[in-house]
């Protein structure tokens, strides 16, 4: 009887639970940053000049990025001298456009006085003068009122000439004055300032991962730089495709900070995101990002972007 059962239970595997250690690395994140973006210029890439040193707290108001804004700085510099120029040229064709239509007015004058005097002269009747004198008279009259219509027309073209000269410049002007305005704009971009309190961290090159470092060259909208706020923080790591089936939301982890290796604290993974992405910085593949939540020790400041390591024991079964 007991070797039946024996030889029964052959037929059946039995189910062997092990406990698989699965290692992590993330960073330390918060939900609250400013971030430093580098901008869009003229010549695309841009240098990077100065950054506040990383770790260091700034201040509302401080200056933490820095961008190479010499080309801006040669272009405001021309574009001031243009602009100086044009307002000298703009006085200039005030006074002489302004001289000219002075000098029509007093044609236009001169030639209603010509015009009033031979109204006068052609006035005195035909039986008064000879017949040659009368005709010369109203020959003149003719001439003078001739002479007026054109000194008006004159007039009305040296107008139109200073309105249109003038406009023309002011336009230049104008148009100067926005390109300056413009380029003193992106200049102030070029100077980053912090709009809260909190620790500087540095970004990361988006294709090898390597910090992003002052002297290097840049590409707009990369990040150069963020503050994170200390409150509401998290662990963030990003789990290959072959591991993340292994997680589960409420698994526990050992959560170590390689700024402080003596220090153990415990975590809790509580999301993982459905959608994979591609992250050329860690690995081929694909990479599910994770979050882990814990308690921050009073004892130890810790900074967003410092490396954890996280250590789970997961079960593996196997059959036997």
């Amino acid at each position: 009887m007991h070797r039946l059962i024996s030889i029964a239970l052959l037929g059946f595997s039995c189910v062997i639970h092990a406990q698989s250690p699965l290692l992590l690395t993330g960073q330390l994140q918060t939900r609250e940053k400013q971030h430093f973006i580098a901008p869009h210029t003229k010549t695309w890439r841009v240098q990077i000049e100065w950054m506040m040193p990383e770790g260091s707290v700034a201040q509302p108001g401080d200056i933490v990025v820095v961008f190479d804004g010499g080309s801006i700085q040669s272009s405001i510099d021309s574009l001031t001298s243009q602009l100086n120029t044009q307002l000298e040229t703009l006085q200039k064709q005030e006074i002489e456009q302004q001289q000219n239509v002075i000098e029509k007015e007093f044609g236009l004058r001169r030639a209603e006085l010509q015009l009033q005097k031979a109204e006068v002269d052609a006035g005195v009747p035909e039986k008064f003068l000879s017949s040659l004198d009368y005709e010369n008279f109203q020959l003149e009259k003719k001439k003078a009122e001739t002479e007026v219509q054109k000194a008006r027309e004159q007039l009305q073209q040296a107008q139109l000439a200073k309105k249109v000269a003038l406009e023309k410049q002011r336009l230049t002007i104008a148009n100067t004055e926005r390109s300056l305005a413009n380029e003193k704009e992106q200049l102030e971009r070029m100077s980053q300032r912090a709009d809260r309190v909190g620790p500087v961290v540095y970004g990361k090159h988006p294709w090898r991962g390597d910090p992003i470092y002052v002297g290097m060259t840049v590409n707009p909208n990369w990040e150069i730089a963020q503050i994170p706020a200390l409150t509401d923080t998290f662990v963030e790591v990003w789990v290959h495709e072959v591991d993340v089936d292994r997680l589960a939301s409420g698994q526990g982890a050992n959560l170590v900070f390689d700024a402080f290796p003596g220090l153990a604290l415990e975590a809790e993974l509580v999301a993982v995101e459905t959608q994979p992405e591609k992250m050329q910085a860690i690995g081929p593949g694909l990479y599910y990002r994770a979050e882990f939540a814990f308690e921050a020790p009073e004892t130890k400041t810790l900074l967003p972007g410092m490396s954890a390591r996280l250590e789970m024991e997961l079960e593996l079964e196997g059959r036997q």
